[in-house]
């Protein structure tokens, strides 16, 4: 079991009954949440502009993760495609949000990370955090 020591989820977003996690994907095809810092800016954003739409509904506003984590200044989400947008090579990557209840994993702020051959912590995607956490829970 890896864990590395990552700030909670349950400081992203909460209502009653769900945790909101913000993910990207990777060129593989992989998810990767993002910090709880930045999950929480997200999501603060997200709520606002969703709050501020006109018209067909559309989302008229970008997010600069810059304002969450100054190590992400060059990325943008790009809220109306779903993309994350990074403003000095062009590159775009999906994006994605997910609600978890308050009991699972990401809503108690349980994260599983892996060790890379860099010798770096990845953290599982959110769902997979989720599944692993019930695996030891049952005693798997």
């Amino acid at each position: 079991m890896a864990m590395a020591p990552s700030p909670s989820l349950v400081q992203v977003y909460t209502s009653p009954v769900a945790v909101a996690v913000w993910e990207w994907q990777d060129g593989l095809g992989t998810w990767h949440p993002y910090s709880a810092t930045v999950c929480s800016f997200i999501e603060q954003q997200f709520v606002q502009q969703k709050g501020q739409r006109f018209g067909l509904g559309s989302l008229a506003h970008s997010i600069p993760l810059g304002q969450a984590d100054p190590s992400l200044a060059p990325y943008i989400i790009d809220l109306p495609s779903w993309t994350q947008f990074r403003q000095d090579t062009g590159t775009m990557r999906a994006v994605r949000r997910h609600l978890f209840p308050q009991h699972s994993a990401p809503g108690r702020g349980v994260v599983w990370e892996w060790l890379s051959d860099d010798g770096s912590w990845t953290a599982y995607e959110a769902s997979v955090c989720d599944y692993l956490e019930q695996q030891v829970a049952r005693g798997n």
